[in-house]
């Protein structure tokens, strides 16, 4: 009789165990899988903000009209994935992001250039704000102070930067009043310490071909009595600055992941 007590009492621990081990493997397969989601949309919004970034600027809308339309296809049905993935409680958020990604490709057509910036900006940084948040829950489950430490530090060198890099945007449509050019001067040159301080964190990242022209941009605009460059072609640069501050986040989010699960499958960024 005991010899059976002890059996029931041990098959009900191991049976806990494996539903609370289980339990916990899927809520980690969730949050990698929503993260990889997102990751996905990121990138699609970078895209579909350069094809319209050109057609505008050539003032062709017709120009990448077949790869603008796929794009949009692709970020939809992400979009979608992401809110079929979601708990229940977190769907509506997903949703909020869905129509911020309809609103992108609607009446693209209409808007200026410094307008296309600002509203495709605005759901990109949306969309890392919505991936840090998942790293938040993640990290405080994990238990790994190390780890979450490393993370928030970090993920503030990219918040500022991210700030800096608004500031320069919205400083480029004055470029052409006295006040306006020395305000796009001071950005550059503070846009350029933000990006060195990013390079301690993914050296790799900083030190691509992008970013060193970008560096080397951002000096040359500072130092410069009259700045030479167009509008579109500061917008430019901007867009290039937001893609080294996305692969430094991602190689963040990679670094976490992979010390808490497994790493991203790594992509290319365009």
């Amino acid at each position: 009789m005991f010899v059976l007590f002890s059996l029931i009492i041990s098959f009900v621990v191991l049976s806990t165990l494996f539903y609370f081990s289980k339990k916990r493997h899927t809520g980690l397969e969730r949050k990698f899988e929503i993260l990889v989601l997102l990751r996905q949309i990121l990138l699609l919004c970078r895209q579909h903000r350069a094809l319209t970034h050109q057609a505008l600027i050539s003032q062709q809308a017709n120009l990448h009209h077949n790869k603008l339309e796929e794009s949009y296809d692709i970020m939809m049905e992400r979009s979608n994935e992401l809110i079929a993935n979601a708990q229940f409680e977190n769907k509506p958020m997903y949703r909020i992001l869905q129509l911020k990604l309809k609103k992108l490709h609607k009446e693209w057509d209409q808007r200026t250039v410094a307008r296309n910036q600002v509203v495709h900006g605005k759901t990109i940084r949306h969309c890392m704000f919505l991936m840090d948040e998942i790293a938040i829950a993640w990290l405080i489950e994990s238990g790994r102070e190390d780890v979450s430490d490393e993370y928030h530090m970090n993920w503030q060198q990219v918040l500022d930067s991210m700030e800096v890099l608004t500031q320069l945007r919205i400083s480029i449509q004055d470029l052409h009043y006295p006040e306006g050019m020395l305000r796009v001067k001071y950005y550059c040159d503070k846009t350029r310490r933000k990006l060195n301080q990013l390079s301690l964190i993914s050296p790799l990242s900083v030190a691509s071909p992008t970013s060193s022209k970008a560096m080397h941009a951002l000096t040359e605009i500072n130092a410069s009595q009259e700045i030479q460059w167009t509008s579109e072609e500061l917008y430019q640069l901007t867009t290039d600055i937001s893609l080294i501050i996305s692969q430094v986040y991602d190689q963040m989010l990679s670094d976490m992941t992979e010390s808490l699960y497994q790493p991203l499958p790594k992509i290319a960024f365009g």
